[in-house]
């Protein structure tokens, strides 16, 4: 349980609203006249530059001069919480305690002692209204941190050094008294200046609002010129595909290379199911069979990779397998069916240099039509790759032209809604009688 109760957060100047708009509107509503009152016509800008004028400096001193002595009113009370901590550290505990008592209440008394001298040091006095929410807010935490410490050992303090809690309790509620007074002038100070400082805020952002979307409507105009011309160049270079895409001979071309590459990828796959029927024994039985390093290496390149038949040592390859077949039929390899598999291998061997000739057969026949397409293949590539970069730049022209779009809907409507306000707060805060004109850009 806290000694006394902290301020309530959110109450004080921080948690005031920070827009301001509605409560000068509220206070400063224009008083009816017996007489209509007369007005003049100004920009925005011109507006601002009249506000600007009638914002004169206040008189700050006497604020000032009494904050200062409530400040040398808070250092008198921090030196009076470094004495009581100084007291309370000589006070003798009773010898009757137990000795885990002892302890706590020895912590309970240094604990406290020693966040009021950690806390509890001078604050300047403050040499301008700027400086007095410091001060505030300085003495606030101050009061804060010693009031959660006392809070969390107030048993032990009551029960042991009962003169002391009551002299920090009562040095804190004075403390709070003026920490609550500060927190007033700070609030009235805040409030003067923030009427003057956000009614300019607000012409501000008023004007700039007016220049954006200027600024705006200039960019929208350049956008849609811009997608006019990226429109213009990519039907230009759609036409451009058509012609190369029905080049004489082209298609052609390509159906032949699909029809090869189909017929190469079969066999490849047949090359791939015979060797596949033998992958499993030659992992097995590699170390038995004794192949040699160019007889395996040939075995294994094209077992990962049917299309190296056409590039391994058939030679190789075909004594690796002769070695297989030879292992099978000695019976040092143990085979389920020994028949089969000697099979197997030898329709391999024998069609081995069939499948090497229509591998190098297929490859230059793929190459060779490979080659004749290239020229249309790479023309092509960069067609589709203008295509791409211009429908890249047709999508952001887009994106942002909505973009702007939605702004400039968005600051009109801010406009409109403000300046009616705008003049009502500005008879009630400077008892001008304005009417304000607005710059719109229509051409978008």
């Amino acid at each position: 349980m806290i000694l006394f109760g902290r301020r309530g957060d959110g109450k004080g100047r921080e948690g005031e609203v920070d827009d301001g708009d509605k409560g000068e509107s509220a206070q400063h509503q224009p008083k009816p006249d017996s007489q209509p009152r007369s007005s003049m016509e100004v920009s925005l800008e011109e507006f601002m530059t009249m506000v600007d004028r009638l914002d004169t400096s206040r008189d700050s001193t006497p604020k000032v001069r009494e904050a200062i002595h409530i400040t040398r009113r808070l250092n008198q009370h921090m030196d009076a919480l470094n004495g009581v901590a100084e007291a309370l550290l000589k006070r003798k505990i009773s010898t009757d305690l137990t000795p885990q008592m002892r302890g706590m209440v020895e912590r309970a008394r240094s604990t406290v002692a020693s966040v009021i001298v950690e806390v509890s040091r001078p604050i300047p006095e403050p040499a301008g209204l700027g400086e007095i929410a410091l001060v505030q807010e300085r003495a606030s935490r101050v009061l804060n941190r010693i009031g959660d410490i006392l809070g969390s050992h107030r048993r032990i303090l009551y029960e042991f050094f009962p003169g002391d809690a009551r002299a920090l309790k009562d040095t804190l509620m004075a403390m709070k008294r003026d920490v609550d007074t500060l927190d007033g002038m700070v609030k009235g100070i805040d409030e003067e200046a923030s009427l003057h400082s956000r009614f300019r805020d607000r012409v501000a952002r008023l004007v700039q609002a007016e220049r954006e979307i200027k600024v705006h409507s200039a960019k929208i105009r350049e956008l849609k010129g811009m997608l006019d011309a990226l429109e213009a160049r990519r039907a230009t270079i759609e036409r451009r595909r058509d012609e190369v895409s029905k080049a004489q001979g082209y298609a052609e071309l390509k159906g032949m290379l699909s029809k090869a590459r189909s017929e190469y990828d079969a066999l490849l796959s047949d090359i791939a199911r015979e060797f596949s029927r033998l992958s499993r024994v030659i992992s097995k039985y590699a170390y038995e069979v004794g192949f040699e390093r160019e007889q395996y290496s040939a075995l294994k390149a094209v077992m990962d990779e049917p299309s190296r038949l056409g590039h391994v040592s058939i030679y190789a390859v075909r004594d690796a397998l002769a070695r297989l077949r030879d292992g099978i039929a000695s019976g040092r390899l143990h085979m389920k069916n020994p028949e089969k598999d000697m099979e197997n291998v030898q329709d391999l061997m024998e069609r081995l240099e069939a499948y090497a000739v229509k591998c190098r057969e297929y490859e230059r026949v793929i190459a060779s039509y490979s080659e004749r397409i290239a020229p249309h293949e790479e023309m092509l590539r960069g067609i589709d790759a203008d295509l791409e970069h211009i429908d890249r730049e047709i999508r952001d022209a887009r994106d942002m032209l909505d973009d702007y779009s939605s702004r400039i809907d968005a600051l009109r409507s801010t406009l409109s809604e403000e300046v009616e306000r705008l003049m009502d707060d500005a008879y009630g805060l400077y008892g001008l009688n304005v009417r304000i004109r607005i710059g719109d850009d229509h051409s978008c």
